[in-house]
């Protein structure tokens, strides 16, 4: 955003708490007293995103619900998924979020590595896969939680996102752009905040209506 610093992904023995000085933003908290508050998005619903120029938006859809309930920038080889999150009032999700990751990495015999970042603790992982000639390999990925009021918003880097610095800045200047709708509705901690398509396309974000993925 212009005029304020952007997040990077440095990754460092730390047990700082996290911030948001600088966003992701709560949709309650956009009163114009910055320019990236009034800046366009794409409207996805439950969060609004600037993607870069040239970018791919798509949507994933939960194929047990048919809900999208996340969506995949994809530039340059490079990735980024977003969540949102339902959370309580107080507590936050992320530390125990975070316990299930690393939970579900060591159980498909993967790697990880926990260090801060701009908004507190991430996890850099390492997960064995197989590509699609066949071959053994493994998929590198980081995954940040950002705490809000009454959210979280996940972070996925994939792809050159994941292992290229400057990639990774880019995918986490939109993850410091990006404004979460939580909704009044009452919601489980830990309830997807659904996604939806733009209600109409949105020329000042110069990219391509979403396509949406069922997963």
């Amino acid at each position: 955003a212009t005029g304020e610093p952007a997040a990077t992904a440095d990754v460092t023995d730390s047990t700082a708490k996290p911030e948001r000085p600088n966003g992701p933003w709560d949709v309650t908290e956009l009163d114009g007293s910055r320019p990236s508050h009034s800046a366009p998005r794409l409207d996805l619903g439950g969060i609004r995103i600037r993607p870069a120029s040239g970018m791919q938006v798509q949507l994933q859809v939960d194929q047990s619900t048919g809900k999208a309930t996340s969506v995949l920038l994809v530039a340059d080889n490079a990735a980024l998924q977003l969540m949102a999150i339902a959370a309580g009032k107080t507590k936050p999700l992320w530390p125990a979020t975070r316990r299930a990751v690393q939970a579900d990495a060591d159980r498909k015999r993967g790697t990880t590595q926990e260090g801060d970042g701009p908004w507190g603790p991430v996890l850099r992982l390492s997960i064995p896969a197989t590509t699609s000639d066949g071959k053994t390999g493994v998929q590198p990925s980081v995954v940040l939680g950002i705490d809000g009021p009454r959210w979280m918003l996940r972070a996925t880097m994939l792809g050159r996102a994941a292992v290229d610095q400057e990639q990774m800045n880019k995918m986490m200047a939109i993850v410091q752009d990006t404004v979460v709708v939580r909704g009044d509705e009452p919601m489980a901690p830990g309830e997807l905040i659904q996604l939806t398509p733009p209600p109409r396309p949105e020329s000042a974000t110069d990219v391509d209506p979403p396509t949406t993925e069922t997963v």
